[in-house]
């Protein structure tokens, strides 16, 4: 039932993702946490990556769900690892409940750009609490 929930929150995030974060009515906090997780991702800063995560955080890819900072530590460890790709993001919008989402892409050390996926993350109390990610078949 909660997979299912997230699925429908993640349908609804990926259509909000046409408004742009201008005045962000949610709280420019949250935008600034997204941002520190967004700097921390695409300068491969995993430390800094992961602290981003609230302890009980939950993160969703592709319907596999991770539980807590470890989970998703060791989730996203292979894409701080050699050989992996730079991330870029391409541009964000509102995802529904308050939530931000973005698409992203990724560029591997050979120069092939492989295109998108689109995250929707929520923030609470000053720390990502979930986060929803559709991998468009790329393997997530």
């Amino acid at each position: 039932m909660r997979t299912l929930a997230y699925a429908i929150a993640a349908s609804s995030a990926i259509a909000a993702a046409t408004s742009p974060l201008l005045a962000e009515p949610y709280g420019t906090n949250n935008h600034d946490v997204v941002r520190v997780h967004n700097e921390a991702y695409t300068q491969g800063d995993f430390e800094r990556f992961i602290a981003t995560f609230a302890d009980d955080a939950v993160v969703v890819v592709e319907g596999y769900e991770y539980r807590g900072r470890d989970e998703i530590a060791a989730s996203y460890a292979p894409s701080f690892g050699p050989g992996a790709p730079q991330a870029i993001i391409e541009r964000q919008g509102r995802a529904s409940g308050g939530g931000i989402v973005q698409r992203e892409s990724y560029v591997y050390e050979d120069g092939t750009e492989v295109c998108c996926t689109v995250t929707a993350i929520w923030v609470e109390d000053g720390q990502i609490a979930r986060v929803l990610v559709d991998t468009g078949g790329l393997g997530g």
